[in-house]
Formats: C-alpha cells, sequence, structure tokens
C-alpha cells in the first residue's frame, strides 16, 4: 500500500504526515492487491480539511473531512474511510460466500435405534471435510460465512481444530 500525502496551504509537517501514515496503515488488511492512498491536507482561513482517495485492485473510496484541528479531521476522514473498505469487503465476501461455498445436502437417513442417536436427539448428519490450513486462514474464511462454528484440520499440528463464535462477539479455538 503506497501512501501519499500532499499539503495545500500548509507547511509540510513530518509529525502530521507520520501521523496520517500511521492511522491509514491500518487500512492495509483491507488491501488484498497494490493500492494507492493520496491523503490532502489543506486549510482555508479556520477550516482544516483532511481528503483521502485509495483507488487499486478494483476498490475506489474518497471521504472528506473538515475540522478546527488537523489531527481530528484525520482521525474522522480515517474511520469513514475504514467503514467504506469494511461494507466493501462484506459486500464481496457476501457476494462469493453465496457463489463459491456449496454445502453439501443434509443426509435424509433416519438414525437406526441401536446407535442411540435417537435417544440424543440428533435429526440430521451432515459430513464436512477438513481442509489443512493455518488458524489465520481459518479465521478469515470462517468470518465470511455465516455460521456458528467452523471445524478444520491445523496445517502446523495436523490435528482437527473447531473455530466459533464466543458470548462476546469474539472468535474461540478449540484444539484437542
Amino acid at each position: 500500500m503506497q501512501i501519499n500525502v500532499t499539503f495545500r496551504r500548509l507547511d509540510p509537517s513530518d509529525a502530521l504526515r507520520e501521523y496520517a501514515e500511521n492511522r491509514l496503515q491500518k487500512l492495509n488488511k483491507y488491501a488484498d492487491g497494490p493500492m494507492d492512498v493520496n491523503v490532502v491536507l489543506s486549510v482555508e482561513k479556520f477550516r482544516q480539511t483532511a481528503e483521502v482517495v485509495i483507488s487499486g485492485d478494483g476498490v475506489r473510496a474518497a471521504a472528506k473531512e473538515e475540522q478546527n484541528e488537523m489531527r481530528a479531521a484525520i482521525d474522522l476522514v480515517s474511520d469513514k474511510i475504514y467503514k467504506q473498505l469494511k461494507r466493501y469487503k462484506e459486500k464481496i465476501r457476501s457476494k462469493r460466500g453465496s457463489s463459491s461455498i456449496s454445502e453439501p445436502a443434509p443426509s435424509d437417513i433416519s438414525p437406526s435405534p441401536e446407535t442411540g442417536k435417537e435417544d440424543l436427539g440428533i435429526i440430521t448428519t451432515k459430513k464436512m471435510d477438513a481442509k489443512p490450513m493455518a488458524v489465520e486462514e481459518a479465521a478469515a474464511q470462517f468470518q465470511s460465512l455465516n455460521q456458528n462454528f467452523m471445524m478444520f484440520a491445523n496445517a502446523e499440528t495436523n490435528a482437527i481444530n473447531v473455530l466459533y463464535w464466543r458470548m462476546d462477539g469474539t472468535l474461540g479455538l478449540v484444539e484437542p
């Protein structure tokens, strides 16, 4: 991700440049490929304006914010851009998730009485392939799915792990 900071009617300041770059560097997690980030910091009378335009890899987002203080304008404009990119990524994930991930149909086989499944209340059985992947990759894939848990084979330990949503909204990992 390439960040360009331009000053208009304002003396160039390394502190402001670094602040803007650090604030926008957090957007790097939304960059799948090369992206250009153009930041324009300008002053007109008492208004201090921060404008950000992001383009690259099929993504284009722009935001502008005016405040009495430049750092506040940078904070607000980076939050706007963050929301735009997050919305775009969720939109892409939902489109990709609905068309490319096909779930196997649940089996209509009724459980036999000798297995005891009838007593446990198990209605259907679903077989899943546990694809070997890293924990970070599994977490990224799991967040794009609309499920309560995901089972995968940990590529490092070759053990079956389970990712699940905790009550506080974070991800939990079960390792044997």
